[in-house]
């Protein structure tokens, strides 16, 4: 048996599932992403939370918990991810007072991405799953995830007057600049900013 085979009885085990039909609803994904797990040879870390969230609850939502929606893309904190799909993959549980109360975002608002890539370290490991809450513009320097020239990235951005620097937390990343310019003219888009991360030790 392979080390995916290994790893899907360990989502089946974890989850009461038997057959890959059963999982991939149980999990929220389709069957056909189950064999692209297979084909690629790799599961998201994400899909083990779910599981445990599903070990933990079952598949309803329990009594003051809200269902918050991971995307199956992947933000980089590298040299960027192009996005290919945009439709979420499944979804994880919180609890609804967390999310309004201790958080302040409204659940509906916020959304999951899985973090690709070392130059966030330390503050974001790679395979680090981020909270992004969804806003259409900049509040405040902070990190972000955004969309620039076609791909995904997640940075910490600082506002100056002459345009954004975009900083990555770990100094074998250099600072560059987008100008005022090139924010009316290239294609730059704000996500949200991040608000929460989750990562394996």
């Amino acid at each position: 048996m392979s080390i995916i085979d290994d790893k899907l009885s360990e989502l089946k085990e974890m989850t009461g599932t038997s057959r890959n039909v059963d999982l991939a609803k149980v999990l929220g994904v389709s069957t056909s992403t189950i064999q692209t797990w297979r084909y690629r040879g790799k599961i998201p870390e994400d899909i083990f939370f779910k599981a445990e969230q599903v070990a933990l609850h079952g598949s309803v939502t329990p009594r003051g918990y809200v269902s918050v929606k991971l995307y199956e893309v992947e933000a980089s904190a590298g040299s960027g991810s192009l996005v290919e799909n945009e439709d979420p993959s499944t979804a994880l549980l919180f609890s609804e007072k967390y999310l309004r109360k201790d958080l302040g975002y409204k659940p509906e608002n916020v959304f999951l991405l899985s973090v690709r890539g070392d130059s966030m370290v330390p503050t974001l490991k790679n395979q680090s799953m981020v909270m992004v809450n969804r806003i259409d513009d900049f509040a405040s320097d902070g990190i972000y995830v955004f969309r620039f020239e076609g791909a995904l990235l997640v940075k910490r951005l600082q506002f100056l007057p002459e345009g954004i620097e975009v900083v990555s937390d770990n100094p074998a990343y250099k600072t560059w600049e987008i100008s005022k310019k090139d924010l009316e003219h290239k294609d730059f888009q704000i996500i949200g900013e991040v608000v929460w991360s989750g990562q394996r030790m």
